[in-house]
């Protein structure tokens, strides 16, 4: 592979709208930047099904058999098993572990994830669980949020490293950036929040390598002046599970009542460009792409429900993680 192209595994069977929104997505990136290949991890029956429909993107593509995939319910002791070591996702993620320039994405099995990429990958020295990171749309710019999903349960040291790999990835995408930290909270007070809030706070306010700026309140998540925000993957899920539930009332909600009548129809279309970038401004597929941040190389987790647009930007976000040396940047950091 040429220096100047990006090699991106795809687990084809990851995702509810798996396979096609996988390879409709890879088609859409492979359009928009001609350096981008893929390393496609399937079963042999999605390859026999879907290769005459997708014959140019199996062309410019490396196919990899794989004997089974993994299923949205299958728990992650089972998808390490030696049965399922053999898995379209165990493969995609086993890729990287002799070659970090590349890149992996799923829409699968969060769980099964991190269990293939922190055994086969390992996490980066001085850090002790990784955590999914994910960019969260704001009035005043992109906001970090992170962990998303995989720690339910968190030690203040734990958050602290969080909040550390969270500054830094902010930066990398953002170099113009004075990257600003915050803790979730239930409060904004010094007072507020249990045991572990109070312990983490303490720690962040000491640490030379982030900006902390206090406690924010998750009503504040879409209009703060700071760029990331740490909390815990239960807490951090819930947020996110109820932030794109919103954006999709909403945006559902807009679009039933401006479809009621005559008049209402006609001042649609008058102000079309208008609602596409309202739409555009909180549509949760334009963020799609949480990083496994903490594990030694680039594996990214595609929303189970994405679509090839979805599926697309997920993409783009990988080639920016490579393109800026996310991953060494990182470790630079924590070992500080």
């Amino acid at each position: 592979m040429k220096m100047s192209e990006f090699l991106i595994n795809l687990d084809l069977h990851g995702g509810d709208l798996a396979p096609i929104s996988v390879l409709e997505g890879a088609k859409i990136a492979s359009k928009k930047n001609s350096s981008i290949r893929f390393q496609l991890h399937s079963t042999r029956d999605i390859y026999e099904t879907y290769k005459k429909n997708f014959s140019k993107l199996f062309e410019i593509s490396n196919w990899v058999e794989s004997s089974n995939y993994i299923s949205s319910d299958m728990r992650p002791s089972d998808a390490l098993k030696k049965g399922n070591r053999d898995s379209s996702m165990s493969n995609a993620i086993s890729s990287l572990k002799e070659n970090k320039s590349q890149i992996t994405i799923s829409a699968g099995n969060t769980g099964a994830m991190m269990a293939y990429a922190t055994v086969y990958l390992r996490t980066i020295e001085n850090i002790s669980r990784p955590a999914i990171a994910s960019l969260f749309p704001s009035k005043n710019h992109p906001v970090c949020f992170l962990d998303l999903g995989a720690n339910s349960e968190c030690s203040s040291e734990n958050l602290l490293e969080f909040a550390v790999m969270g500054s830094t990835y902010y930066q990398v995408l953002y170099p113009e950036v004075d990257c600003k930290v915050s803790l979730l909270n239930i409060g904004s007070e010094e007072l507020k929040g249990n045991n572990l809030i109070q312990e983490t706070h303490e720690l962040m306010k000491n640490d030379l390598r982030i900006n902390y700026q206090g406690f924010i309140e998750a009503n504040e998540i879409t209009n703060t002046k700071n760029h990331v925000i740490v909390t815990d993957g239960f807490s951090g899920n819930i947020a996110l599970k109820t932030a794109e539930g919103v954006s999709k009332f909403i945006t559902d909600s807009l679009k039933t009542s401006l479809m009621s009548s005559f008049y209402s129809k006609v001042l649609s279309l008058m102000l079309k460009n208008k609602f596409l970038d309202f739409k555009n401004s909180i549509d949760p597929r334009n963020y799609n792409g949480g990083i496994f941040i903490g594990v030694n190389g680039i594996v990214i987790k595609s929303h189970g429900n994405a679509d090839a647009h979805a599926f697309a930007n997920a993409i783009e976000f990988g080639v920016k993680c490579i393109e800026s040396d996310l991953l060494k940047k990182i470790k630079d950091n924590v070992s500080k």
